[in-house]
C-alpha cells in the first residue's frame, strides 16, 4: 500500500477592470460551477441468513458481459460530496484593490490561493455531531498522528463507538506542524476500518478532494467491499484499477475476479504465475482458486488473521473455513465469519459473540445464530441446570431458544434473570444481554414483572434502548418501592435522567449505602464503582462512607493509563481542546473500556469530557460502567 499522494491544488484569480466612457449599462461577468454528480451507490447483495451452516459446494460462475466504458472513468468510491462540506470563503484582506483603469492595459493581478489540505476533509460537521471546525486548534500534527494511530480497535463501549466516528469523521482545519507519511486522513480511515464500521470508513473515502484515486483508498474500498459480500461491487473496482497498480495483491483479486466473471482460462493463467511466488502467498488463495476452476483443492488447514480477499474467495469457492479462522481476526472478519455459510456453526458462534461483543454485529442477529443450534427437546425441561454445567455459547444459545419457547412474561422474565446471573458469575454478560435485546424490548412491564425492571434496563441499555429502559424504570417508580427495592435501581435511574447530577445529595448516597450494605462483598465491589463514578462527575462523596471502604482489595484487577496519557489528557481538557481531549480519553479508555477492572482511566475520561461540556457523554461513560458492574 503506497502512502497518500497529495495533490496540490493551484489557482489562478485573474481580475482585469475597464471602464469605459458612454457605455450606459454596467458589464457583469458570470461564472458557471458545473458540479459533476456522483455515480449512485450500488445496491449492496443481500448477507447470508444464519439458517446457511453447511459449507456449500461451488456455484458456477455466471459470465458478466462488462459494459463498454465510453466516458471517463470516475471514482472507485460511489458517493456524492456531503452536504455538510463547508467552502471558508475568502476575506476582502486576501484581495489587492485594482484601480480605475486609465485606457491603457493594466497589470494583470494573479494571486495563488493557498493549498488545499486532505487532512481537513470529513463528512459531518458541527450540525451533524461533529466535534467543530476548531478541534485541533493548539494541537500539533505530529501529535494528532500519534494518538490517532493508538485508537484502540476492538471497542465494547457503544459510547466510545460513537465519539470515535465522530472523531474521525468531523469536517475540520487540520492541526499545524510538518506533514508526515502516512497523512491524517489515511491513519482515519484505516482506524475506521480496523474498528470494523466499514461505512464510516467508505463514507469517509468518499469525500476526499483526490477523487478516491490513491491506491491506500482504493484498496480499503475494494476490501470493505468484500468483507460485505458485495464482490460484485468490489470486482467492478478491480477492473477499475487493475492496470494502474501493480503487485501480488492486485494481481490475486484480479485473479479471483476472472474466475468469478467465468474467464476461468485467464483467472488458471494468473494463478499459475503467482505459484512462482507462493512463498508470499497464502495457501488459501491457490485452493479457492482450483475450486473455482473445477479441480480438487487440497484442504486448508490453517487461516488465522485472515484478510478480506482470503475470506471471499474461501466462501465464493465452498471451501470450510479452518478452526482457527477467528484467531487474530479483526473486527469486519469477525462479523463476516459469523455470517459465512461456509464455516461451521461452533466457528460461527464464537465469531457472532465476538463481533457482537465489540459492536459490529447486533444482537438480533446473535440471537438468529443462536437459533439455529439444534438440541435435544428433552433438554429445555432442564435448560438452566445444563447451561450452567455446559456454559460457554452453546449454553447461551440453549437459554435463549428456552426463553422463546416460554408462552407467559412472568416465566421468560425468569429464564432470563437467571441466563444473566449465570453470565455475571461466568462470563459473557454483554453476549448474553444483547442476545435477549429484542426480547425484552417485546415485553411490557406488568405488576408480575415489577422485580424484573433493573435486569430489564441493563438489557436494554446495553442494545441501545435507553426509551425502553427509562419505561421499565419509570413503571418501577409508579409501584411505589421503598427500602432495597427501590436502592437497587437507584444508580440506574441517576444515569438515565436527562437531569443532571448536580442534584444527588449526601443524603441520598447514604440512604442508597444503608441499603445496600448488607449485601456483602459484591456491594463493596458495587460501592467503590459507584462511588468512584459520582466522584468523576463532580458528586461529592461523604468521606465517612469513603472511609467504610478503604479496608480489604477491590476485588478486580486495576489497570491504570500510562503518565503520558494521562497528562496528555488531561492537558488537552485544560486547554479545551475537543479533539485532543476525546482522541485521547478513548486511547485511556482502550478496549477495556466501561470494564469494572478500567476504572481508573474511566474517572479520567470522565473528568476530562466534563471539562469540555461533554456532559452527555461522560454520563454515557457512567451508565455503562453501572450496567458491567451490574448495579
Amino acid at each position: 500500500m503506497t502512502g497518500f499522494r497529495a495533490n496540490s491544488i493551484t489557482a489562478f484569480a485573474i481580475v482585469a477592470s475597464a471602464l469605459c466612457l458612454g457605455l450606459q449599462a454596467h458589464s457583469s461577468t458570470l461564472l458557471g460551477l458545473q458540479v459533476a454528480q456522483a455515480n449512485p451507490p450500488e445496491a449492496t447483495k443481500p448477507e447470508i441468513t444464519p439458517q446457511e451452516v453447511k459449507p456449500q459446494e461451488a456455484i458456477k460462475p455466471k459470465r458478466i458481459s462488462a459494459p463498454v466504458r465510453l466516458g471517463p472513468r470516475r471514482s472507485v468510491i460511489d458517493g456524492v460530496q456531503p452536504s455538510g462540506t463547508v467552502v471558508k470563503s475568502r476575506s476582502p484582506s486576501d484581495y489587492r484593490p485594482v484601480s480605475p483603469s486609465d485606457g491603457s492595459d493594466g497589470a494583470v493581478v494573479i494571486q495563488t490561493l493557498n493549498e488545499l489540505d486532505p487532512d481537513s476533509v470529513g463528512v459531518i460537521d458541527d450540525a451533524s455531531g461533529g466535534l467543530g471546525a476548531e478541534m485541533w486548534k493548539g494541537i500539533d500534527r505530529s501529535f494528532v498522528a500519534q494518538a490517532i494511530a493508538s485508537l484502540p480497535s476492538r471497542v465494547r463501549s457503544p459510547t466510545m463507538r460513537n465519539l470515535m466516528r465522530r472523531l474521525l469523521l468531523t469536517q475540520a482545519v487540520a492541526p499545524k506542524g510538518k506533514k508526515s507519511v502516512p497523512g491524517l486522513f489515511q491513519l482515519r480511515v484505516k482506524a475506521l476500518f480496523a474498528s470494523g464500521d466499514l461505512k464510516s470508513a467508505l463514507s469517509l473515502i468518499s469525500s476526499t478532494p483526490t477523487g478516491s484515486r490513491e491506491e491506500y483508498l482504493v484498496r480499503f474500498g475494494i476490501d470493505g467491499r468484500l468483507f460485505q459480500n458485495n464482490t460484485a461491487g468490489a470486482c467492478k473496482r478491480v477492473r477499475a484499477y487493475s492496470d494502474e497498480f501493480k503487485g501480488v495483491y492486485w494481481q490475486q483479486v484480479t485473479a479471483f475476479c476472472l474466475a468469478m466473471a467465468g474467464k476461468r482460462a485467464e483467472a488458471s493463467l494468473m494463478s499459475d504465475v503467482l505459484a512462482e511466488r507462493s512463498d508470499a502467498i497464502h495457501p488459501a488463495f491457490f485452493a479457492a482458486m482450483e475450486r473455482l476452476s473445477g479441480a480438487t483443492p487440497p484442504q486448508i488447514v490453517s487461516l488465522a488473521g485472515p484478510s478480506a480477499l482470503h475470506l471471499s474467495l474461501m466462501r465464493s469457492a465452498g471451501l470450510a473455513l479452518p478452526d482457527d479462522t477467528t484467531e487474530k481476526a479483526s473486527p469486519a472478519a469477525l462479523r463476516a465469519i459469523a455470517l459465512s455459510p461456509n464455516a461451521t456453526l461452533d466457528l460461527r458462534l464464537v465469531a457472532a459473540e465476538e463481533a457482537a461483543d465489540i459492536g459490529v454485529l447486533n444482537g438480533k442477529t446473535l440471537a438468529e445464530i443462536y437459533g439455529v443450534v439444534a438440541f435435544d427437546p428433552a433438554v429445555f425441561k432442564r435448560a438452566s441446570r445444563h447451561a450452567a454445567a455446559n456454559w460457554g455459547a452453546g449454553g447461551r444459545a440453549l437459554l435463549v431458544q428456552a426463553a422463546k419457547k416460554l408462552a407467559t412474561s412472568v416465566k421468560r422474565a425468569k429464564l432470563i434473570q437467571s441466563a444473566l446471573n449465570l453470565a455475571r458469575q461466568k462470563g459473557g454478560w454483554r453476549a448474553t444481554a444483547l442476545a435477549y435485546g429484542s426480547m425484552v424490548a417485546a415485553l411490557t412491564p406488568s405488576t408480575e414483572t415489577t422485580w424484573f425492571a433493573g435486569d430489564a434496563a441493563r438489557i436494554l441499555i446495553a442494545a441501545g434502548d435507553i426509551a425502553g429502559a427509562r419505561k421499565w424504570l419509570a413503571y418501577a417508580d409508579g409501584q411505589g418501592l421503598k427500602g432495597r427495592q427501590k436502592a437497587a435501581l437507584w444508580p440506574l435511574r441517576i444515569f438515565l435522567s436527562d437531569a443532571g447530577v448536580a442534584s444527588i445529595t449526601p443524603k441520598d448516597i447514604t440512604n442508597w449505602w444503608n441499603n445496600r450494605a448488607a449485601a456483602g462483598a459484591g456491594a463493596l465491589v458495587q460501592a467503590r464503582t459507584l462511588f468512584s463514578l459520582l466522584s468523576a462527575m463532580g458528586v461529592s462523596v461523604p468521606s465517612k462512607l469513603w472511609a467504610k471502604l478503604l479496608d480489604g482489595g477491590s476485588g478486580t484487577q486495576a489497570f491504570v493509563p500510562s503518565a503520558a496519557v494521562r497528562n496528555a489528557l488531561s492537558r488537552g481538557a485544560v486547554t479545551g481542546s475537543r479533539g485532543g481531549t476525546v482522541a485521547m480519553a478513548l486511547v485511556a479508555l482502550g478496549e477495556r473500556g466501561a470494564g469494572a477492572e478500567n476504572l481508573s482511566a474511566m474517572e479520567m475520561a470522565i473528568s476530562a469530557l466534563k471539562k469540555i461540556n461533554f456532559e452527555a457523554e461522560a454520563k454515557s461513560i457512567a451508565l455503562e460502567a453501572v450496567i458491567e458492574a451490574g448495579l
